[in-house]
C-alpha cells in the first residue's frame, strides 16, 4: 500500500509528485458527461487521474438520486471512498452530481466524513474546489448553488468511453411535467446548447477518432424549443450529419408524443443516422399516463409505433415502463401485458415504482406494494425476455454490420461489438470470432447464435476489405 502523503499545503503547482485524484461515476450518460468535464477540468489543472480509488489522495463520488436504488448505491460508494481515509492514501472524499444538489442541505450533517459537497451548477469549477479542499481553505463544504451548469464546448473533457464512441449533451434540464420524476427539481428548467457550440464540439470528437456519437439529454425532442427553435433537433441532425467522421449517430431519450414526421423521415432517409428509437412510454393506459402527468393513451402509442415501422422496417425500439405506480390495477397492468407481447419491442427496461420526495406522486394512492410492483417487474421482464429472444434467433445466419468494441474480457481471443440496432452499454453484444480489428471498425459479420439479450458472429469483412488481408 502507498505510504500516505501530508495534503494540507499541496497542489499540483508544486515541485512535487501531482496529487491523484480518483472519479467513480455513478449514474446515466448524462452524469457521465459531467464526469468527464470534471476530469478534464482536473487533468487541465495538472492532477494526475488515477483509476483505482484506493491509490488516490482525493475521491470524487459522481452520485445519482433519480430512484431509491440510485440514492441507495450512491450512499454505499460514498462510505466505501470514505473508508479509504482509514485504510488507503486518500486524504479527502468529494460528493458532487444529483445526491449532493438534491440534498446540500441535509448531507453535511449525514455524511462529516465527506470533506467537499458539489452541486450541479458548481461541477465546471471543481479543480478550484479540489484545491481548496486540500488545501482546507473552504469556509464550509457546501457548493451547491440553485442552477445547473450547461456544458459546452469550451470546457476540457477526458472521456470515460473506449474512444470510439461519445456521449454527446445536447440540453440541460427538463420542463416536462411527469409526476413520478425529481429531476427537473434537480436540474431545473430545460437549456439547449447553442447548434454552434455543439458542432465545435461534435467537430472536436470526431477529430479525436469518435466514430459514434450518441445524443443525450432529459429530452431530446424538444432540443432548442427554449430558444424559440422550431425544428431545433432536425437542423442539429443536419449540421451533425456533414461531419463524415462520424459512422453512426444515435438519438437516445425521446418523447414519444414529440416524434414528429421530419424527425421519422430523417431516420428513414440517412443511413449514418442509427435506425434506433429510445422513446420511454412508461405505461399504456390512458388512465396511468394522465395520473403520470404523460400524453397518449393505448391506441396512440400504438398508431405512433405503427407509423415508426411503416416507413422505417429495419427500426429498432427501445422503451421503459414503470409497474405499481399509485393506483394501477390488475387490469391495468394485465392491459400494458398484453400491450408489450402484441407490439413486441425490440429492448424494454422496467422500473419498480417508488416514491420521490418532492415529486407529485408521492401524494397519490392509493399506493402499490412493493411486493406487487416487483412481482408485475418481473412478469412483464419474462415476457420481453421470450419476445428479446425470438427477435434474436430470427438473426441467425444474417449478414450484419458490426462496430467493434474491443476484447471481450470474459472470452480470451474473443472480440465484441454492436449492431446499430445495439446501444453501448444498455442493450447486448454482439461476440465475434475472427481475425483481431481495431476497435471503432465497422465489419460485417454473419450472426451464427443467438441469446436473450447477446448474438455470437463469424467476421467476414471489415470496412471495404478482406479482414484476412488488411486488418489483420
Amino acid at each position: 500500500m502507498d505510504q500516505q502523503v501530508e495534503m494540507t499545503d499541496r497542489t499540483p503547482t508544486d515541485d512535487r509528485q501531482p496529487v491523484r485524484v480518483s472519479l467513480v461515476n455513478l449514474g446515466c450518460p448524462k452524469n457521465q458527461v459531467d464526469a468527464e468535464v470534471m476530469l478534464g477540468q482536473l487533468a487541465a489543472a495538472g492532477y494526475q487521474i488515477e483509476e483505482a480509488p484506493e491509490r488516490a489522495d482525493l475521491i470524487v463520488v459522481n452520485t445519482c438520486s433519480f430512484i431509491q436504488e440510485a440514492k441507495e448505491e450512491s450512499i454505499r460508494t460514498i462510505l466505501e471512498a470514505a473508508a479509504l481515509k482509514r485504510t488507503g492514501r486518500c486524504q479527502a472524499v468529494v460528493v458532487s452530481g444529483c445526491l449532493a444538489q438534491r440534498y446540500g442541505q441535509e448531507l453535511p450533517a449525514l455524511l462529516p466524513e465527506v470533506d467537499a459537497f458539489v452541486g450541479t451548477g458548481e461541477f465546471p469549477r471543481i479543480a478550484d474546489i479540489v484545491a481548496a479542499t486540500l488545501q482546507r481553505s473552504a469556509r464550509d463544504r457546501t457548493w451547491v448553488t440553485g442552477h445547473t451548469a450547461l456544458v459546452t464546448a469550451d470546457l476540457p473533457r477526458r472521456l470515460l468511453t473506449p474512444g470510439h464512441f461519445a456521449y454527446l449533451k445536447i440540453s440541460e434540464g427538463c420542463d416536462r411535467s411527469c409526476t413520478f420524476c425529481a429531476i427537473p427539481g434537480i436540474r431545473g428548467r430545460m437549456q439547449s446548447r447553442s447548434r454552434e457550440d455543439i458542432l465545435v464540439e461534435a467537430r472536436r470528437l470526431a477529430a479525436a477518432g469518435v466514430r459514434e456519437l450518441i445524443l443525450i439529454s432529459q429530452e431530446t425532442t424538444d432540443y432548442g424549443g427554449d430558444r424559440g427553435e422550431t425544428h431545433g433537433l432536425i437542423r442539429l441532425l443536419e449540421g451533425l450529419l456533414d461531419i463524415s467522421a462520424f459512422r453512426w449517430i444515435r438519438l437516445h431519450y425521446l418523447y414519444p408524443t414529440r416524434i414528429t414526421p421530419e424527425l421519422i423521415g430523417l431516420l428513414a432517409s440517412e443511413p449514418r443516422l442509427c435506425r434506433y428509437l429510445d422513446m420511454p412510454l412508461q405505461h399504456c393506459d390512458g388512465a396511468v399516463l394522465k395520473a403520470m402527468g404523460r400524453g397518449g393513451d393505448e391506441q396512440s402509442l400504438r398508431r405512433l409505433v405503427e407509423r415508426v415501422r411503416r416507413a422505417v422496417p429495419e427500426i429498432t425500439i427501445r422503451t421503459a415502463f414503470i409497474t405499481g405506480f399509485p393506483g394501477e390495477t390488475p387490469a391495468q397492468f394485465s392491459r400494458l401485458l398484453r400491450f408489450v407481447e402484441e407490439v413486441r419491442f425490440d429492448r424494454v427496461g422496467v422500473f419498480c415504482y417508488s416514491d420521490e420526495e418532492g415529486t407529485p406522486a408521492a401524494s397519490l394512492g392509493p399506493k402499490v406494494s412493493r411486493r406487487v410492483g416487483e412481482a408485475r417487474r418481473a412478469r412483464l421482464m419474462a415476457v420481453q425476455a421470450g419476445i428479446a429472444e425470438e427477435k434474436g434467433r430470427a438473426l441467425l445466419g444474417n449478414l450484419q454490420e458490426v462496430m467493434v468494441d474491443g476484447p471481450a474480457p470474459e472470452f480470451p481471443g474473443v472480440q465484441c461489438g454492436r449492431t446499430a440496432a445495439h446501444a453501448p452499454e444498455v442493450d447486448g453484444t454482439v461476440y465475434l470470432r475472427g481475425p483481431s480489428v481495431r476497435p471503432g471498425t465497422v465489419v460485417r459479420a454473419v450472426i451464427r447464435e443467438a441469446y436473450e439479450h447477446d448474438l455470437a458472429a463469424d467476421i467476414l469483412e471489415g470496412e471495404g476489405s478482406p479482414c484476412e488481408t488488411a486488418l489483420l
